[in-house]
């Protein structure tokens, strides 16, 4: 072993959101930024790849294992200072349901009648006397509710004229002039379509109508237990390697399923576990992140979600103070949460279980023009052990609407970037990098930068809903007067059409 000081482990928990993305793919985008911010620094960089033991005859590439999927070794030039960052993913995408027609059908009407779907105040699960609602400052204000619910039709009617006007010139252009422009309703379709999935009773599949298909470990429970139980799975695995430190970095729908695991109460993690992890996370010569809950304690009486498992033991309860004793922060970027708080609370519940060490973090960065994101007030309290207060941060992520929210660890010659923060966060413990007016890419809420780039995202989507309706002016008297033709031409020579099976396209 080289000379200096003893190598400090670090692991960081990467949680990606809403989209397709592929086993790996956000792992590799997160860490790659990060890696380049740690190489802008006075330092030797190595990253090492955990791959598995085989790939498949032929395979294009290696198949990277998992916990941790990459590892980076630092060290720093100037201090002398060496570490070992673990980066573990959590992976979720293949929950979402497979794209059909039927799936697209039912989306939309989703995605039309959201803004009216009924608030979700309150749970009778038993795990509820643990928890609370999150709520905004002065009380549960109704103008909140309101704004959310008409910026969702403003997103939903802008989706429509967008796949009337973009969806028919995609279908001409492949029809007529045999082109293959990329399918902007499908990724559209499947890119939300997750928010909607977290919010579902059940998983639907392909066909018409379409059958459930609920994975077989929440064949009771809707989607977004299986989705909480990849992230809780995550924590429990960090927990139980021993880091000196550790973080969760979580993007967009991400940051729900984070907060979700952070948050879930003691007696439901046995639910997220097969029999073999738990008796692991019991061993009195192990970790003990679980045991026998204090004296008195008594199973509260309801259903659960995930209910407990018929092996685990009746008093069977984890030990979040000790999971959660090296847990030093929390980073969301693009983050829906307060939308969640004002209209579906009960699915983004605050424990009200100690279980955080004095200093842990919750750093929240938004970006106006980023309609997903947003300044997270719902969520202050009384006592780090129980909810970091987040610290939210304006950040410039990009300029293209909806696209930025994709862009806030990407490449620019402003600096300091996110990446920046967070290389200088893992290396140091101080997030001082990540904070406002650091740079140029940085403002505080409420300051005159972010005035103006919300001022740029209305003007912005002004602008879309004017070219969007013009397109559709375009298209749709086109579409019209063809499908008039089709039907007149029917009319007349529907019989040969039949008999000879000739075609329209």
């Amino acid at each position: 072993m080289p000379d200096g000081l003893p190598r400090e482990r670090i692991a960081v928990v990467a949680v990606h959101g809403i989209g397709e993305q592929r086993r790996f793919e956000h792992i590799d985008g997160q860490v790659r930024s990060i890696v380049a911010a740690l190489r802008l620094r006075p330092s030797k960089v190595t990253v090492d790849i955990a791959s598995a033991t085989g790939a498949a005859f032929r395979a294009e590439q290696d198949t990277w294992s998992a916990s941790p999927t990459v590892k980076v070794f630092f060290d720093d030039l100037c201090t002398g200072k060496r570490l070992q960052i673990d980066f573990h993913e959590v992976w979720w995408a293949d929950v979402n349901e497979p794209y059909s027609f039927v799936k697209q059908l039912r989306f939309w009407w989703w995605g039309l009648t959201v803004w009216l779907y009924p608030n979700k105040p309150g749970t009778t699960l038993r795990g509820a006397a643990a928890m609370r609602i999150p709520t905004p400052p002065g009380g549960d204000r109704f103008f909140d509710r309101f704004w959310v619910r008409a910026r969702l039709l403003g997103v939903a009617f802008v989706a429509v004229l967008g796949a009337a006007s973009i969806g028919m010139l995609t279908f001409f252009a492949e029809r007529v002039f045999n082109l293959r422009p990329p399918n902007f309703v499908r990724v559209f379709v499947n890119y939300v379509a997750g928010v909607k999935l977290y919010n579902q009773k059940c998983r639907r599949g392909i066909g018409f109508p379409p059958k459930r298909q609920d994975f077989l470990d929440t064949l009771t429970d809707p989607p977004r237990v299986s989705v909480r139980r990849r992230m809780i799975r995550a924590l429990a695995t960090v927990a139980m390697q021993d880091y000196d430190r550790w973080y969760v970095l979580a993007h967009s729908l991400g940051t729900v399923v984070a907060f979700n695991g952070l948050m879930e109460n003691a007696e439901a993690w046995p639910g997220y576990f097969d029999a073999d992890t738990w008796s692991l996370m019991e061993q009195p010569g192990g970790p003990r992140l679980a045991g026998p809950a204090r004296p008195g304690w008594v199973t509260p009486p309801g259903l659960g979600m995930p209910d407990r498992p018929v092996w685990a033991h009746q008093s069977s309860v984890a030990n979040r103070s000790r999971i959660f004793s090296r847990f030093h922060g929390l980073l969301t970027f693009g983050s829906p949460l307060e939308k969640f708080a004002a209209l579906w609370p009960a699915r983004i519940p605050i424990s009200c279980e100690p279980a955080f060490r004095p200093g842990t973090m919750w750093l929240n960065v938004y970006d106006p023009i980023d309609p997903v994101s947003g300044v997270l007030r719902s969520f202050a309290s009384a006592a780090t052990a129980l909810c970091p207060t987040p610290v939210n941060i304006g950040y410039s992520a990009g300029s293209v609407l909806l696209l930025n929210h994709l862009q806030y660890l990407n490449a620019t010659r402003r600096r300091p970037t996110l990446a920046d923060g967070i290389a200088e966060w893992l290396v140091t413990g101080n997030p001082h990098l990540i904070h406002a007016e650091s740079g140029e890419k940085w403002f505080k809420p409420g300051s005159g930068k972010h005035k103006t780039r919300t001022g740029i995202a209305y003007f912005t989507w002004l602008v879309v809903i004017l070219v969007l309706g013009v397109a559709g002016g375009f298209v749709l008297p086109v579409v019209a007067d063809l499908f008039a033709h089709l039907i007149s031409l029917f009319l007349k020579h529907g019989g040969a059409f039949l008999h000879h099976g000739v075609k329209l396209f």
